[in-house]
Formats: structure tokens, sequence, C-alpha cells
């Protein structure tokens, strides 16, 4: 079976797919786009023309990221998910919330100015400190020591919020010391260390630019 992964670099839900193919030892191929210039075949194959896309054998491709991590887990036989019903359940609905997780967390780099972010991160810290409570106590990941699928889907996100603790606060360890410990733990696994392409610092500045040029974040930036 042979797989090409189509994506850009930026993009925290392609870097849900390359955390996945590193775990399960899959051998792919990688597609880079441009963003700002993507090719038309894109739209032929999906909807929205988003980024991650994973052809299987030339010939099938698949978009979203969650349903492409979880054709990787099952073809693989992997154990990212629960096989029990209800937790792998409860597991996909998480996945979900990352990606609603992670969109908030666009907000605050698209805020123009302190007060927007502030409002904005007041919704967002209401979704971390739901999250906060499903947190394993003993950790280290969000259950136990055994890499999941949602450890993966919110990798990106503890990236992101990491680079964008070095420019403005977000959230202290005081504030949520689980999600704190669990990212930590989450980024100390070599598959994710091995997701991140390039100078990242470079790569976040990039996305602030074209986010929220001249807002909130962009000036602390600069």
């Amino acid at each position: 079976m042979s797989l090409e992964l189509i994506y850009f670099k930026a993009c925290p839900f392609a870097q849900r797919t390359l955390i996945a193919l590193g775990h399960l030892g899959q051998e792919f191929s990688k597609t880079l786009i441009n963003p700002m210039d993507k090719p038309s075949w894109m739209f032929e194959v999906s909807p929205s023309g988003q980024v991650p896309l994973l052809k299987i054998n030339d010939k099938v491709v698949l978009f979203d990221s969650s349903v492409i991590c979880e054709y990787l887990n099952d073809s693989a036989q992997g154990d990212l998910l629960a096989t029990d019903a209800l937790l792998r359940a409860q597991q996909r609905g998480l996945v979900e919330f990352a990606g609603e997780c992670q969109m908030a967390f666009g907000g605050l780099l698209a805020a123009p100015n302190e007060e927007k972010f502030n409002q904005v991160k007041a919704g967002f810290l209401k979704k971390l400190g739901w999250l906060e409570g499903l947190v394993d106590e003993n950790g280290p990941l969000f259950v136990g020591s055994k890499l999941s699928m949602v450890d993966i889907a919110f990798a990106p996100l503890f990236l992101r919020i990491e680079h964008l603790q070095k420019v403005t606060s977000v959230f202290t360890e005081q504030d949520l010391p689980k999600i704190s410990r669990w990212s930590s733990a989450v980024w100390e696994q070599k598959t994710v260390q091995g997701s991140v392409e390039g100078d990242f610092s470079m790569i976040f500045k990039m996305v602030v630019g074209s986010r929220g040029k001249d807002g909130f974040v962009h000036k602390q930036m600069n």
C-alpha cells in the first residue's frame, strides 16, 4: 500500500496525521502545497479544498484529519483508539473537541486589540477548564502512559499555546496544572517532536501575520 500525504507545514490538522503516521510506523511520501495557491485538483477530491489529504495507492483520497488518522490506525491495527465502543465514542468526541479548541485558539491570533484578545481568551479558557477535569490525575498522558488519538489531536494546539505564551500570557501552570503536565508529556514523545518540520518559531510568526496582521498578538511579536 502506498500513502501520500498532501499538506502544508503550518497546518495543525496536518500535524496530527504526521504524528499518527510516525507513531504507527507507516511509510509515506509527502507533497507540500502552497496554501495561498492551491492546485485546482484539490477541490476535485475535497469539498473544502483543505489539507491534509491522504492519497492511497494513487487512487483513493481521504480528507479530514480525524478520518485519516482513524483509517491509519485501523489499517495498521494500531491502539490509538479504544476497542470498547463507548470509550471509542468518547475519544472521538474529544478529538472533535480538540478541533473546536484549535479554532478558538485561532481567534486569539486574529484579535485586533487587547480587549478582544481577552474576550476570546475567556471563552478559550472555559473550554480548557472543562478539559482539565477529564485529564488523568496520574497521567502522564491523557489516560495513562500510552499515546492515544486524544493526545495526538491536542498536540498541535499545545505546541501553538507554548509559542503564544512566549509572547503573552494565556494561562499559568497554577491555573491548569493537569493540562500543563499533560502538554509537557505529549511533547516528550519522539513521534510528536518529529512532526515539527523546520523552524516553528518562524512558522508561527508567519501564521500570526496572516491571521491577525497588526492585531494584538502580532504587535506583541514585533
